[in-house]
């Protein structure tokens, strides 16, 4: 089993009020600065009976716990999963390969750092990360500087109320903007689609051959989150129109390249909607073609997340620089992108 940066566990798989949502959302935080993550529903044919021993395989741990988590009458874990990842890592850490620190908890809604001692041995005596004094950004930030520190600075991990009381009136900037990649490569290297949808509940795609949701996809995986009911909607540049001709001039391609990928690629989804080998007709696989002029590939993941690339003049779209925007309280930047895809999808043609 590959070592990973962080193991992240949470509580209340089924259940609406459990931590699974937060912990997905730090999930990707994390994947997209970079960070190795074990995260379970992100695992393909992994056991459950598998995470004690990725825990141990992990160099972080980090429950990310709410004030509905099961807890004994002593105010130790009740979850007997969670108890046996935690207790595996406790256990590296009794033996001298982690040290106390690399364990922590995430506490929010309710939950709180001091209750955070008491779950098990390996959270007593280092401060945890309380979202109650923070902000959900500010707190992701903090895990993200502890995961990719080489030691752990105690007491600098948990804000002060002084602190997260601060505020600004909106002044017409914002700060979705989380990360700029050099070119798609780059990016692909911190968001790896083919893990991201295997936890996603909903991914939107506009580009011109989609190839990352497509050819590059594990055909498992987008099987496996089509089956579980997961929303996909994909935008193809229209092979058959003429700004797919436009392109390949502007590109310096030679004739019905693009095209041909195009076709390939539509063929490829096509097949996955109505022919795959689980013999199902997939209606929460939505295909549209568009036949207007390709300014950017947009892949939007769970309503939040937007992987942003602009086609450039001249040059091949993965040689374009990347963006990742993330939505916030304000989020006019977020909202202009994907208005945008809307408009281009209620344009487009649906293929049944």
């Amino acid at each position: 089993m590959e070592q990973q940066d962080i193991f992240i566990a949470y509580h209340g798989t089924y259940a609406d009020n459990g931590s699974l949502a937060k912990a997905k959302e730090l999930f990707y935080y994390l994947q997209s600065q970079g960070v190795k993550c074990y995260f379970f529903p992100n695992q393909n044919n992994d056991y459950f009976a598998n995470t004690p021993i990725a825990a141990q395989k992990s160099n972080k741990f980090l429950f990310v716990c709410n004030d509905n988590v099961d807890v004994k009458a002593d105010g130790s874990i009740g979850n007997n999963g969670v108890y046996q990842e935690v207790t595996a890592f406790w256990n590296c850490i009794y033996e001298g390969k982690r040290k106390r620190g690399d364990a922590k908890v995430y506490a929010f809604d309710g939950f709180t750092s001091e209750k955070a001692n008491e779950l098990h041995l390996a959270f007593q005596g280092v401060a945890h990360f309380d979202e109650g004094l923070s902000s959900s950004e500010k707190t992701f930030e903090d895990v993200l500087r502890w995961v990719t520190s080489s030691s752990d600075s105690s007491e600098s991990q948990v804000p002060t109320k002084k602190q997260s009381d601060s505020s600004s009136t909106f002044d017409g900037t914002s700060n979705e903007l989380k990360k700029v990649f050099v070119r798609r490569s780059t990016m692909n290297k911190s968001w790896d689609l083919r893990k991201m949808i295997c936890v996603a509940e909903k991914i939107e795609c506009l580009g011109i051959s989609n190839n990352e949701i497509t050819l590059k996809m594990d055909e498992a995986a987008l099987l496996e989150a089509l089956n579980r009911g997961a929303h996909i909607e994909v935008l193809f540049l229209d092979p058959k129109g003429k700004n797919t001709r436009l392109r390949e001039k502007e590109e310096s391609q030679v004739k019905n390249t693009i095209v041909n990928n195009t076709q390939t690629t539509l063929n490829y989804i096509m097949r996955m909607k109505k022919h795959n080998e689980l013999g199902k007709v997939f209606d929460n696989l939505k295909v549209y073609v568009y036949d207007s002029i390709p300014r950017m590939n947009m892949i939007f993941i769970d309503g939040t997340h937007l992987l942003l690339q602009y086609y450039a003049n001249n040059v091949p779209g993965a040689s374009n620089p990347c963006f990742y925007i993330k939505k916030q309280a304000d989020n006019q930047i977020f909202d202009f992108y994907y208005n945008q895809y809307k408009v281009i999808r209620d344009g487009g043609k649906e293929l049944k």
